[in-house]
């Protein structure tokens, strides 16, 4: 059911959010975790209560790849001997789109569904359900997740290159999430950033502001084919503010008032302004979790915030940096910059 195709002239002048998830996370919900689900209907209506006009999303897990007891009990991501998804994210990709365009079709001209992928594993049938999909579908782009998949991103060098391959021939956007803590091997900024140099014909956006860190936020901002997103700035800036070590710490960080996300939002679109795009991260702006940060290092997330703080961090902005943060470089990361 393909329908309209949103483009981005439709874009142009409207906000948008271009960092949200649905779906279910068997794991968070089985070890009483938060956030662990959002429906395409839930996250449509949030959108519209804040004045919301578009939005990008993707699944929220893998879960149903891998042995659901072993996730619940460990936090581990082993694969079931008789798995409920054919491959990594099949099933999670296949509801997002057939929740959308079947399910609550009402939304398909407000949200811009993206697949999820798995950097490194069973990357045939990734792709085999991809061209299913898409012969079905619109895909508007591709999310990689690698601490979600506990999946290194350096596998899209070797193994899960055809993945990216996917994402060039038909031109589509690829958001990664990264960071920089020091114990998380799987989405480190500068392994994504190995990845982003061998693909100059591919759009990267890189999520979480690259953990505020100063050396990557200008690395990316020197790189035409790289934009950064700000999805759930509140509690990036609570972490900085507290030195928690999933942020830069305070001597690679810009001077800045982190005890003000507001204040911070403005900073990077004032630094940055051709680079940062807004996005929420709805539903995990909230994150209340333990999660496996790679061995056996696990990391305490106890944080909370609404979609509202999310949104107060964009309505901070004057006029012109507003627009640019949730439509000029939204549009320009989604479909590429406009010819002079």
């Amino acid at each position: 059911m393909r329908g309209r195709r949103i483009s981005a002239q439709d874009l142009a002048g409207r906000v948008t959010d271009v960092h949200s998830h649905v779906g279910i996370s068997v794991q968070a919900y089985g070890r009483l975790e938060f956030p662990y689900c959002q429906s395409i209907e839930g996250l449509a209506y949030r959108q519209r209560a804040n004045g919301v006009d578009y939005g990008v999303v993707f699944p929220l897990s893998p879960g149903l790849y891998f042995d659901v007891p072993t996730q619940v009990r460990e936090g581990r991501l082993v694969p079931a001997d008789r798995p409920l998804s054919s491959a990594p994210y099949e099933h999670e990709n296949r509801m997002l789109f057939t929740e959308l365009f079947h399910y609550c079709p009402e939304h398909q001209e407000q949200l811009l569904p993206f697949v999820c992928v798995d950097p490194g594993r069973e990357v045939r049938g990734q792709l085999d359900a991809l061209c299913a999909l898409e012969r079905e579908f619109p895909i508007y782009g591709i999310k990689v997740s690698p601490v979600l998949c506990q999946s290194p991103v350096t596998a899209l060098l070797q193994q899960g290159e055809p993945l990216l391959a996917f994402a060039r021939d038909r031109d589509l956007p690829v958001l990664m999430h990264v960071t920089v803590h020091p114990e998380e091997v799987y989405s480190q900024v500068s392994d994504a950033l190995r990845v982003i140099e061998r693909h100059p014909e591919l759009r990267f956006c890189l999520a979480h502001c690259a953990g505020l860190s100063r050396r990557f936020l200008e690395q990316a901002d020197t790189a035409p084919n790289v934009w950064v997103d700000t999805s759930a700035l509140k509690i990036q800036v609570q972490l900085a503010h507290e030195n928690h070590p999933i942020m830069a710490p305070p001597s690679e960080r810009f001077d800045w008032n982190y005890a003000d996300h507001r204040q911070v939002m403005r900073e990077l679109v004032c630094q940055f302004p051709d680079t940062i795009i807004w996005g929420t991260d709805s539903p995990a702006y909230s994150y209340i979790a333990r999660r496996l940060q790679g061995a056996d290092q696990y990391t305490e997330f106890r944080l909370k915030a609404t979609y509202e703080d999310e949104k107060a961090a964009l309505d901070a902005l004057d006029a012109a940096a507003r627009e640019r943060a949730c439509s000029t470089n939204t549009s320009a990361f989604l479909f590429g910059r406009a010819l002079p």
